[in-house]
């Protein structure tokens, strides 16, 4: 029998069953009037305090079946709406990566990428998307390039750890482009992490894979190639990443600061056989090497050092006060010209002040909703493991061990290759969006368009998700 004819037969016969239902059982299922009528009477209350929703019902029934540490996270996702997404999407999929949830962590990482693609992608109408969305105010969260770049980098050491390399290759791939695209920019990559990470995934698959490690090694010379019966890619992220903060007369430049309090700078793994007998279970330390720090990804553009973002694009000084405090001074110039007629000078004058003015009445403040829960340097070596094996981590700073506990270890081994990954700082630092602004969020949820939007992102989660 075709599908189809399959599909046609279970449909019937799904037909004839309900009608032998006992008229009772039917009456069952049809909802109660008076619960229906006192849920109509309790949104009624509700939308003066929620608006279009989700509702405190809505929100339990969804929280409910989640895994109980993740269980914040997702009523963050629920309630931040399309606006935050991305960034809650991104920091679920992390967390659920620590707490072991793949399952999660893989549903996580797929919607946000989805999301990603509509404006950052080598899709013309991602690019006419693109020019459209940078124009908008309120922009639903996409990232900034490193940002969106380590999505990719999540979502490709997941397929590793269940050995589907093609997949694995195409997350690199995509993340290194994201490297290179900001809302006006297209720059030449410089992460050395993922060029690694594509160069392996080829290898696992079949394929060489030198190009893209020697470009590595050429960004980053303490890496290492692969040796040539090495099946083990070993990973460790170390601290805190990039912080972003407000600058400028305005707050209109988005800068990136540094995080302080995390001394360690090294990690080693140990590895240890469990097959081959006593003898054969000899642990084996494997120290790495640091391939990228995400703090330089996030405060350089193709190699070149920035002091922040303005208006999507790297930039020292907005375009508008620069001219309007040019004009005034040419101005100014011409009213103190001997011999020349000053009102020419006033009116130039009078226009740099008027533009100075209109700058300064601009809403200019700096988006900084951020990804707070990436780590910023991440470590790498390779080495060959013959059979199973166990893998413990441990990290190292400038005067010695640390007293760090490493996050439970991922360890994968489905395909030719094994990943093993860990980090030294937690990904679990509260579910509440970071950096949003409440009477932005509160403003934008208000608009017709957003709450048409928020619906059909519920019916999204409640699609991929359940619940």
């Amino acid at each position: 029998m075709t599908i189809r004819g399959w599909a046609g037969a279970s449909l019937l016969a799904l037909a004839c069953a309900v009608s032998q239902f006992p008229a009772a059982a039917q009456d069952a299922a049809q909802p109660d009037p008076a619960a229906v009528k006192a849920r109509e009477q309790q949104v009624r209350q509700w939308k003066q305090t929620y608006g279009e929703g989700p509702y405190p019902d809505e929100i339990a029934a969804f929280v409910a079946p989640r895994p109980e540490p993740l269980k914040p996270y997702y009523q963050a996702l629920l309630t931040g709406g399309e606006r935050n997404a991305v960034l809650n999407l991104s920091r679920l999929g992390l967390a659920a990566m620590e707490l072991q949830q793949w399952a999660d962590a893989e549903r996580a990482y797929d919607m946000a990428l989805l999301r990603i693609e509509t404006v950052y992608s080598k899709d013309p109408r991602a690019e006419a998307a693109r020019s459209l969305w940078h124009k908008e105010s309120n922009k639903d969260w996409k990232g900034e390039a490193y940002e969106r770049a380590m999505a990719y980098y999540y979502r490709g050491l997941l397929y590793l750890r269940k050995g589907d390399y093609n997949n694995a290759h195409a997350s690199f791939k995509e993340a290194e482009f994201q490297d290179t695209v900001s809302e006006t920019e297209n720059l030449q990559s410089d992460f050395a992490l993922l060029n690694y990470l594509v160069g392996w995934s080829s290898q696992c698959a079949g394929d060489k894979g030198v190009e893209d490690i020697d470009r590595a090694i050429k960004t980053q010379p303490e890496l290492t190639p692969p040796g040539p019966t090495d099946n083990v890619l070993l990973i460790a992220e170390l601290g805190h990443g990039p912080i972003k903060r407000r600058d400028g007369q305005q707050k209109e430049k988005m800068v990136f600061g540094e995080a302080t309090g995390f001394p360690e700078s090294g990690a080693v793994f140990s590895l240890v056989p469990t097959s081959g007998g006593p003898k054969a279970m000899i642990p084996r330390a494997v120290p790495l090497h640091l391939a990228s720090s995400v703090y330089y990804q996030a405060t350089t553009r193709g190699g070149r050092k920035m002091d922040g973002i303005l208006n999507g694009k790297a930039s020292f000084k907005s375009t508008t006060e620069s001219l309007a405090s040019g004009t005034t001074a040419v101005g100014l110039q011409m009213m103190n010209q001997s011999g020349s007629d000053p009102t020419g000078g006033m009116v130039v004058a009078l226009a740099g002040l008027g533009m100075s003015l209109f700058a300064s009445a601009m809403k200019t403040d700096a988006d900084i909703r951020q990804w707070d829960s990436l780590p910023d340097k991440v470590l790498i070596s390779t080495t060959s493991m013959n059979g199973p094996f166990t893998a413990s981590a441990s990290f190292t700073a400038a005067d010695g061990p640390t007293p760090l506990t490493p996050t439970p270890v991922m360890q994968g081994a489905s395909g030719k290759c094994a990943i093993v990954w860990t980090r030294s700082r937690s990904a679990l630092l509260g579910a509440d969006t970071p950096g949003d602004d409440p009477k932005v969020r509160a403003a934008v949820a208000r608009k017709k368009d957003v709450v048409v939007k928020d619906k059909k992102f519920r019916a999204d989660l409640a699609m991929v998700f359940g619940g």
